[in-house]
């Protein structure tokens, strides 16, 4: 499933959150909250819009740490 995620830390880009796409094994919202309160980091596959076709691409694995998350959605 993918899931829209907010970290409390800025961007490359200078802007004071970041917000990634990631796709992870959990089949909910409340499985991957499960999974985030249970490790000390989860790993999700990062995924990039392209912005000519607005096609969704995997760029690969990136490990997160549970702490620096302010907010979670199911992303569509």
């Amino acid at each position: 499933m993918r899931f829209q995620i907010t970290l409390n830390m800025p961007s490359r880009a200078g802007n004071p959150v970041h917000q990634i796409i990631g796709e992870s094994a959990a089949r909910s919202l409340q499985e991957f909250l499960e999974e985030l309160q249970e490790n000390e980091f989860v790993i999700v596959r990062e995924i990039y819009k392209d912005q000519e076709s607005g096609d969704y691409y995997p760029v690969g694995e990136v490990a997160i740490n549970p702490s620096v998350i302010g907010k979670i959605k199911i992303f569509n």
